[in-house]
């Protein structure tokens, strides 16, 4: 499949899926609660009426007066949404930078050191920081942090590196991820037949590795981009939530508003998810297409 059809079919695929988004978000959620002497009863009645006009206003407002409307807070929401992105944006492109350039170097140790003795700080290292929850690593790293490192101000969003603390955190099971497949990548190239004409030419190991090997499996490496990054925003909820950080995903979270009683609650606020799942989509999407076009190169290499 060519370049082009590969990324048309990537735009129709997130054009779809967005709108299912909206179509979700904007499902009606009004609920009927009224109080029986003691007892709280809560009905609730669906309404196609109501739902076309939930639709209606949406795009009502989105066209022809350019706005989402204003939050909970009396903010316009399109202002609140680019603010928390680029907060979480910060996060986000730290966290990618570091899992994959660790993660290859990471992958790179566990393929050496996997016929040696000294294998435990290679493959199951990487086996261990994957089977462990996230949450339970990053509770973990937070009560050390805390306790032993006083210095470091653990839920401060004032000081410059305050993005660089989440964005470790978000970056330690990607890593892990992006060295596991490192290690399988250069793994696969060992039975090829250009690693045994290479060698019969008199090429020294290390050459044939970083020239050959290696660099034929960075092609491979790279088409698994898109999967880093979702496991990057996968864990950026958690990493906002657990260290109150003011970026997208814990905003995300905060316009849902879940009620353990009555699902929605009611500061649910529609356009404030709409919006940061819009720019969510945007950054998959342009990952994607860095992906394909990094795997088109090295192919055609």
């Amino acid at each position: 499949m060519s370049f082009r059809a590969q990324f048309l079919r990537t735009l129709i695929i997130s054009f779809f899926a967005m709108l299912m988004v909206i179509l979700i978000v904007l499902f009606p959620r009004d609920l009927d609660i009224h109080y029986d002497e003691y007892k709280v009863n809560v009905n609730y009645v669906f309404s196609w009426v109501k739902y076309g006009d939930n639709i209606k206003g949406f795009f009502a407002a989105l066209f022809e007066e350019g706005s989402l409307g204003n939050d909970r807070y009396n903010l316009p929401i399109v202002t609140v949404v680019l603010v928390s992105v680029a907060k979480s944006l910060a996060v986000i492109v730290t966290a990618l930078v570091l899992s994959f350039g660790l993660g290859v170097l990471k992958g790179i140790m566990d393929y050496k050191l996997s016929r040696t003795k000294w294998n435990f700080f290679g493959n199951w290292t990487t086996w261990l920081f994957q089977s462990l929850p996230d949450f339970l690593v990053l509770l973990l790293i937070q009560w050390y942090v805390i306790r032993s490192l006083p210095f470091i101000r653990f839920f401060s969003t004032e000081e410059w590196y305050s993005f660089l603390l989440p964005a470790v955190l978000v970056s330690i099971y990607p890593t892990m991820y992006i060295a596991r497949i490192t290690s399988a990548s250069i793994a696969e190239q060992e039975s090829k037949m250009y690693i045994t004409v290479a060698r019969a030419k008199g090429l020294t190991q290390r050459l044939i590795f970083y020239k050959h090997v290696f660099y034929n499996s960075f092609g491979t490496i790279l088409t698994h981009l898109s999967s880093l990054f979702v496991y990057v925003l996968s864990n950026l909820l958690m990493v906002e939530y657990f260290m109150n950080f003011p970026g997208a995903a814990y905003r995300l979270f905060l316009a849902i508003d879940y009620s353990v009683h009555f699902g929605t609650g009611p500061n649910y606020e529609p356009g404030v998810i709409i919006g940061i799942a819009f720019c969510f989509m945007i950054m998959v999407l342009i990952v994607q297409c860095i992906s394909l076009a990094a795997r088109r190169h090295f192919e055609a290499r």
